[in-house]
């Protein structure tokens, strides 16, 4: 069985040996360690907010210390798309993203404030359309790639990231209440951050609540599913490995 973690986030903001501490307007700048704000909305400013949020999270907990280092790296070759279509939403960002954002005072709010105008929103699994559980779910659940392959295989190409790499797949999930995202499984690993909601999650056989500030990383073949409760779930996500790999529903 994989090796699960559960992770929170620190009120300061790490640094490296040797390294001097941040004063107070640079963790304002990144928004660590503070209740966050909207960060700039210039492009270049996410990516840099992003690879620094990573960095210290590599440094905060050694868990993460590998999966950062792959995603700082990786971000530092991504490449900006400014031709993209119109973007997709779905209906759960429509009913549920507002009362989210708002709910989302932490670091990775900040993050997601940044950059979420600049993304669209896709339904996963389009090939267990037709099966009423998995309808139920992709009519409450939506992702936003921010980081990600030029075509998005999960969603069949219907939504394209603003910035493109091959190496890395990061983006957003909202999950609406009373939602259950069923077991599944992907070769990617992968780490999540909750910006706001509580949800039951399921990781191999053991199953835990997790709220704004949880970290969960889940190696590659991890077993694991989310149920949310009253509130939609918003979080960051990054995949550090196998990026265009496929999520699998598992039907016990």
């Amino acid at each position: 069985m994989p090796t699960m973690a559960w992770l929170h986030f620190s009120r300061t903001v790490p640094v490296r040996p040797g390294s001097p501490a941040p004063d107070r307007a640079t963790q304002r700048r990144y928004g660590f360690g503070i209740p966050s704000r909207p960060m700039s909305a210039q492009p270049e400013d996410f990516l840099v907010n992003l690879r620094a949020f990573a960095d210290a999270e590599g440094v905060r907990a050694n868990e993460l210390n590998r999966p950062m280092e792959i995603l700082n790296n990786a971000l530092g070759r991504v490449v900006s798309v400014d031709d993209r279509p119109p973007q997709p939403s779905q209906p759960v960002v429509a009913a549920h993203l507002a009362n989210a954002l708002d709910a989302a005072t932490n670091a990775v709010g900040g993050l997601i404030r940044s950059i979420v105008d600049r993304v669209g929103w896709a339904a996963p699994y389009p090939e267990y359309a037709g099966e009423s559980d998995m309808d139920a779910m992709r009519a409450n659940y939506a992702y936003a790639p921010i980081v990600g392959g030029a075509v998005d295989v999960i969603s069949a190409g219907s939504v394209f990231a603003p910035y493109i790499s091959e190496e890395v797949f990061v983006g957003l999930v909202l999950q609406g209440p009373n939602c259950d995202y069923p077991s599944h499984v992907h070769k990617a690993e992968e780490v999540f951050w909750v910006a706001a909601g509580t949800a039951d999650w399921q990781r191999g056989d053991a199953w835990r609540v997790d709220g704004p500030g949880a970290v969960i990383h889940h190696l590659s073949g991890t077993r694991h599913a989310t149920i949310t409760r009253e509130e939609p779930l918003l979080m960051l996500f990054a995949w550090v490995s196998d990026p265009g790999s496929i999520p699998v529903i598992i039907r016990d």
